[in-house]
């Protein structure tokens, strides 16, 4: 499977019709979080999905405003809301946040899971809102298994999920450390600078502090052109980021068929007192950027990360290494950029757990294997 995602320009007409739509799929998300809600305080009983789909179906018979949506659509509210219902149940121990209700402000995104739409000419088709422009700037490849309209900073968007399954041509082995400063630190010595902290979005970020500085008063608007404002900044940084991540993991899932990285859950435990440093990692989309190298790459291994940095890759000695210090130097005469060293580490561990089926092998363990 894989999706494609083109720019969108509905009119104003569209646009109104669009967000009507997704409004009233927000009313009814919120009309099914609360009946289950309503029904598990009442008596500890639950609504399933099923029961939900039948009620939508009476619904859309007895509200005009609910027929004109398509009934694959509407399915996707019910469908969604049991997933969600299900991540919390799973995970909830992980802190899986209980289900909330839905904003009016927020789009609804408007799903076509096999029918009621068309692609033709650049125009996206549907009985509901007419011919839609799109920019199809490459070919779709496979059969159109899904679309999905969305909404973002006031920027629309059509993804197309095709069955098609590209070919890996990747081939040979190599080890990542991800960084704030450095995007990635590759095994081979390469370092990839993270475009995140170039002078290019610092311009973003110091516009988005400027209009944030400017005094207005909420509600007024002056007070909603502003937000709007920088909504659009932070959809344009948001954008230029994850542009960057594929072009990044799709280079490096085009050159290797196995790539080796650290388990950013287990990095986060192991610094949780630093927060400043976790909301550097968050803000550097590190966890987007494994995601797409998960997705593109043939196989991904995770290993845990502890003392990768602090210890050295070719005696295996570990040394007190505060992140000021960038530079790796061991008395058996190893020198080598902190983050180089990393992933040396984080390879030899990765070849460890493929050898031995054991994910818990200290940095030492692994060296001595790789020496064995």
């Amino acid at each position: 499977m894989i999706t494609y995602k083109f720019s969108l320009y509905p009119n104003k007409e569209q646009q109104f019709l669009l967000w009507g739509d997704a409004n009233k799929q927000n009313f009814l998300y919120n009309y099914f979080l609360n009946q289950k809600i309503v029904a598990y305080q009442t008596d500890k009983t639950s609504i399933s999905r099923f029961q939900q789909q039948a009620e939508l179906t009476q619904l859309r018979k007895d509200d005009p405003s609910i027929r004109r949506i398509h009934s694959q659509v509407l399915q996707q509210i019910t469908l969604r809301l049991d997933r969600t219902f299900q991540a919390f149940f799973k995970n909830f121990k992980k802190g899986q946040g209980f289900p909330k209700f839905r904003s009016c402000k927020k789009f609804f995104g408007i799903t076509y899971p096999q029918k009621g739409f068309s692609i033709e000419h650049s125009k996206f088709i549907t009985k509901a809102y007419g011919k839609i422009p799109i920019n199809i700037h490459r070919k779709i490849q496979g059969n159109i298994k899904q679309v999905s309209i969305t909404e973002k900073s006031g920027k629309w968007f059509l993804s197309i999920t095709t069955d098609f399954v590209k070919v890996k041509s990747g081939n040979g082995t190599i080890g990542v450390d991800v960084g704030i400063t450095n995007l990635a630190a590759l095994s081979d010595g390469t370092i990839i600078k993270n475009q995140s902290h170039s002078k290019y979005f610092d311009k973003i970020i110091n516009n988005i502090k400027s209009y944030r500085d400017l005094s207005t008063k909420k509600g007024s608007r002056r007070f909603k052109f502003l937000s709007k404002t920088i909504q659009r900044l932070y959809g344009v940084k948001e954008r230029k980021v994850k542009d960057f991540l594929h072009k990044v993991s799709k280079n490096l899932s085009n050159k290797y068929d196995t790539i080796i990285v650290e388990n950013l859950s287990l990095k986060k435990m192991s610094e949780g007192s630093l927060v400043g440093i976790n909301r550097e990692l968050r803000n550097s989309n590190l966890a987007t950027f494994i995601g797409f190298l998960k997705y593109k790459t043939i196989f991904v291994i995770e290993v845990n990360p502890a003392y990768t940095s602090k210890t050295c890759n070719t005696c295996g000695a570990l040394h007190e290494m505060p992140l000021s210090i960038r530079t790796m130097n061991c008395i058996c005469g190893n020198t080598l950029d902190r983050d180089v060293n990393a992933a040396k580490n984080i390879l030899c561990l990765g070849r460890a757990v493929l050898l031995t089926g054991r994910t818990e092998l200290t940095v030492q363990e692994a060296l001595a294997l790789r020496q064995g």
